[in-house]
């Protein structure tokens, strides 16, 4: 039923008076207008009901909260009669009172504070930063590819035909012929391997990481392979792998063989310069720890083995050559082949047939939300010219 102001219940007694007094009490009219009269003053009268219900109602809750603060105010008194306390006695006032004391630790249960360092007391409420930087470890890889000859292949196998030798010239005499010869020649075949790895993650790892893991997983492969590589380049069987230079039978067969056991000197230095035929354009090749220890080398009127560059763009000097840094090479020990002096460019093919490739697979673990990233490369090296190399062997 709508609500009825006293005013519209005013106005409706006033339209029937006026109503009866045109009309009559018979007429039509007037019994509409009564009707009207007796909608009006029924639904004020409800609407009386519902405000006393709801005056009632107030009365009573506020009895009731003015029982519930009495019965509060015995207990307070209860309380107040029968305990006494002292704030000397609170654990809180003792831990702290040893603490100024005797330096005691204020246990867990004394300190009442939330706390970060607790995840329990309040450390499951603090967030951590992370660094938007990821700190990486350093890998030492030797840039043979650097100095060496690179070439891309379109075949797995690639052949590169070799001059071994000149033909023989002679001197005959007058009327006397001459004889025949002609060079000699062959070909040096090289078959790309297939370098590969694989990198199981997972979705959920892709989707809640704060990095792109997906890109930082193929530059760290990326960095592996040229790790890989730059090991077999020097230390390769050449069984499915590349030929390393120090494992070339040929390179290593007649090596030169330093002075002093167990050490390397300023002549040493000097000396496999020799070995080489001129027309070679060589420099000296060993890792960081052999470096370390050519730069203490010294003649008898002080001057270094190791000289620095004064000229912008002329690389530092080991005995008046060039050198570079390969980390898999050994280091200075007996029978060890510590130092290379060589032609690496005229001397050391790589060939690439592909370069890095990436396979995503997303079915083969699928059951357990993980994601397959497989990298794949194909490449090798191999010494073309055993010649152009000469190794230094440690005396034992």
């Amino acid at each position: 039923m709508p609500e009825i102001t006293p005013n519209e219940v005013k106005q409706a007694v006033d339209q029937l008076r006026k109503t009866v007094e045109e009309f009559g009490i018979e007429s039509s009219q007037t019994k509409e207008a009564q009707d009207r009269t007796d909608k009006a003053f029924e639904s004020s009268e409800a609407k009386h009901s519902e405000v006393v219900q709801k005056q009632q109602e107030m009365e009573q809750k506020a009895l009731d909260l003015e029982e519930r603060v009495k019965d509060f105010e015995v207990e307070v008194a209860k309380h107040k009669s029968s305990v006494k306390t002292n704030y000397k006695d609170g654990a809180e006032y003792k831990a702290l009172n040893n603490f100024c004391k005797y330096g005691e630790k204020i246990s867990a249960e004394e300190v009442k504070a939330l706390r970060m360092d607790n995840d329990t007391d309040g450390g499951y409420l603090t967030n951590i930063e992370l660094d938007n930087t990821l700190i990486k470890y350093i890998t030492e890889i030797s840039p043979i590819r650097q100095v060496a000859r690179t070439r891309t292949v379109g075949k797995k196998t690639f052949e590169m035909p070799v001059r071994k030798s000149l033909p023989v010239a002679t001197y005959e005499g007058e009327a006397e012929s001459g004889n025949d010869s002609q060079g000699g020649y062959g070909a040096e075949t090289m078959t790309a391997y297939r370098l590969t790895t694989t990198v199981p993650m997972t979705k959920d790892l892709l989707m809640d990481s704060s990095f792109d893991v997906e890109s930082e997983v193929t530059r760290d492969v990326a960095e592996a392979y040229a790790f890989t590589e730059g090991n077999k380049f020097i230390l390769g069987t050449g069984v499915k792998q590349p030929e390393g230079f120090l494992a070339n039978a040929k390179v290593i067969a007649n090596p030169y063989t330093s002075e002093s056991a167990g050490a390397v000197s300023g002549d040493d230095l000097l000396l496999i310069t020799g070995q080489l035929k001129a027309g070679q354009n060589p420099m000296f090749a060993f890792n960081r720890q052999t470096l370390a220890f050519l730069r203490t080398l010294k003649n008898d009127g002080g001057a270094y083995a190791w000289q620095p560059s004064l000229v912008p763009g002329v690389p530092n000097s080991i005995a008046g050559e060039r050198y570079v840094i390969m980390n898999d090479m050994p280091n200075i020990a007996a029978n060890a082949y510590a130092i290379m002096y060589a032609d690496f460019m005229r001397g050391y093919q790589i060939i690439d047939r592909t370069g890095l490739t990436v396979i995503r697979d997303n079915l083969t673990q699928k059951r357990k939300n993980i994601i397959e990233l497989t990298f794949h490369k194909y490449n090798t090296g191999k010494v073309i010219i055993p010649e152009a190399f000469k190794v230094m062997k440690v005396h034992a």
